[in-house]
């Protein structure tokens, strides 16, 4: 049996930091969880014949990135979607384009891809939930995206296809911020050490917060039991609200909405805060101009070590037949 979601409440809360969103989810399935194919080691994923297109690694450099010109993204579904599966992801991107608008104007946008487009993406019915990062690395100008949907498992969920597309708009998981150890305890004793790079922090040269504040009810962020050996003990503990419950797989929560609305433009983003640094006789400003000529910070996303590196994800997978998660805005 599949995943039946029940959206209870979606309240916008941009103040305070971090946040989190209030959901309510009923979890009707009995599955095994699809990140775990022996086929998988952690999350370079290139399934073939997406491997081919693979550049050569260099650990430090920075690839090569850019957003989907205009915010669109051109998009097909494979044949080895079902007509059902396909008319429900095609629905998910709609939502995304509604809670993204901007004065009832599209800030991103999905079409089918047209013989013009060099860079789309290809959504198949893979061996896991996982996608490319952004608009670059491709086969022959393909970005895959697999949703799994088998007899055992499914990422055909509300919020696990908008997870993976907001990785395709350009964005990396929340817990890789750079200012992350303020809000959660990564536990790294009970992390599988073949999954520990999804685990991996990057500084701000690599990520750019678009001035939003941590969010524990991001849609991107981890549950507590990610990647665990013991799947009785936590990988991830919230910090600063121990109850906050995080890995919501429901919907974009209000700061990713506008996160989206920063990277794309159809929102302005402050400038960083001015950072101060005192010597015994002098108090120096480096202003965010100073910063933003020295250092180039494209996105949320930019701190991925290989031009088509794929996000294999973390999900509520359980063999009990009824899950109720409860999400309390604070």
């Amino acid at each position: 049996m599949y995943l039946i979601l029940i959206l209870l409440g979606f309240i916008p809360n941009l103040t305070g930091a971090p946040t989190s969103q209030s959901f309510g989810i009923v979890e009707n399935r009995s599955t095994h969880n699809p990140e775990r194919n022996p086929e998988f080691n952690g999350d370079d994923i290139v399934p073939s014949p997406f491997a081919n297109s693979l550049t050569e690694r260099s650990a430090g450099s920075r690839p090569t990135y850019q957003r989907w010109p205009g915010g669109v993204v051109p998009y097909e579904i494979a044949e080895n979607i079902s007509a059902n599966n396909s008319i429900f992801i095609v629905n998910m991107m709609r939502a995304m384009e509604n809670l993204t608008q901007v004065n009832n104007t599209q800030c991103i946008s999905f079409r089918p891809k047209t013989v013009s487009d060099p860079y789309f993406i290809t959504i198949f019915n893979g061996s896991g939930c996982y996608a490319p990062i952004g608009s670059w690395g491709a086969y022959a100008g393909v970005r895959p995206v697999s949703l799994l949907d088998g007899p055992y498992a499914t990422c055909i969920v509300s919020g696990i296809i908008q997870h993976e597309l907001t990785h395709v708009l350009g964005f990396y998981h929340e817990q890789a911020r750079p200012d992350r150890d303020s809000y959660v305890s990564i536990q790294w004793s009970n992390i599988d050490p073949t999954m520990a790079s999804n685990f991996d922090k990057y500084n701000d040269t690599y990520i750019d917060t678009l001035s939003t504040p941590y969010d524990y009810g991001s849609v991107m962020h981890y549950g507590r039991n990610a990647f665990a050996l013991n799947a009785s003990e936590v990988t991830i503990i919230p910090i600063q609200n121990a109850s906050a419950l995080i890995g919501q797989r429901v919907q974009l929560s209000p700061i990713d909405i506008l996160a989206i609305q920063r990277y794309y433009g159809c929102v302005p983003t402050p400038p960083p805060p001015t950072t101060t640094s005192t010597t015994t006789s002098t108090t120096t400003s480096t202003s965010s101009n100073t910063t933003a000529a020295t250092t180039t910070k494209t996105n949320i996303s930019v701190g991925i070590r290989n031009v088509v590196q794929l996000y294999l994800e973390i999900y509520f997978i359980c063999f009990a037949p009824i899950i109720y998660f409860m999400y309390n805005i604070n």
